[in-house]
């Protein structure tokens, strides 16, 4: 019978402020530890007791495999749990686990058109997706990103740029307006229709307000993707 739900630990090696309030932390990668983009997993930290607070959370995987670590990101704030500010605290060495990714949140075909969203946090997924895109010199038919924060600060914003700039096939867009954010989501649904996907990742809440909008407008829900981030603090 095979082990379910099999945990890998790994050893912390740094943190990269992304912006103010979002946090990218870095792992040596288990050696067998194996996920494949847009997936999440369960990661618990070890160094840290939290009274009253659960010591694990659900991140998405912002790496990729090639890259050769493991990197969840997250936003911090002065409201979140005691258990996310204690990751502020991991020093070089210190050990967290890992287990076994899951999740469908992927791009099937680079050959058909698709709408990647994303508010917030929620970038996370897509930045995997992209990087494994361009570790493969993948020159998507029609991928477009648009990538929403209300606060105007995004995170991998750089790498995003750069990635964006060597594919005349994909377009990546950053909006710091939320009703322009679902201008282009709007527009987007009305010119392909069902001839595209649809990935959306980002709050429960968010999540729905945009799956009805196409909806309404005549998407297929079986055209449609979400990665629900749950329990922001």
């Amino acid at each position: 019978m095979s082990e379910l739900n099999k945990t890998y630990e790994m050893v912390f090696k740094r943190m990269i402020k992304e912006t103010d309030e979002i946090f990218s932390f870095v792992f040596e990668k288990p050696e067998e530890l194996q996920w494949i983009p847009g997936q999440h997993a369960i990661f618990r930290n070890l160094e840290c007791k939290v009274e009253g607070d659960k010591n694990y959370r659900i991140f998405s995987l912002a790496s990729i495999m090639e890259e050769d670590f493991v990197m969840f990101s997250t936003r911090i704030t002065d409201e979140s749990t005691d258990c996310k500010k204690k990751l502020l605290e991991l020093k070089p060495g210190d050990r967290m686990t890992a287990e076994d990714p899951q999740g469908r949140f992927r791009i099937e075909d680079f050959n058909k058109p698709t709408c990647l969203m994303a508010g917030g946090i929620g970038i996370t997924p897509i930045r995997a997706l992209l990087q494994h895109m361009d570790f493969n010199c993948i020159n998507p038919k029609k991928l477009r990103v648009l990538y929403s924060d209300d606060r105007g600060d995004f995170a991998y914003e750089d790498t995003l740029k750069w990635i964006n700039r060597k594919y005349d096939g994909l377009d990546v867009r950053f909006i710091s307006d939320r009703h322009e954010f679902m201008e282009e989501i709007e527009n987007f649904a009305k010119e392909m229709r069902n001839n595209a996907d649809y990935l959306i990742s980002g709050t429960p809440g968010m999540n729905k307000a945009i799956t009805d909008k196409l909806t309404s407008l005549g998407v297929e829900k079986s055209s449609i993707k979400t990665d629900n981030f749950i329990g922001y603090k």
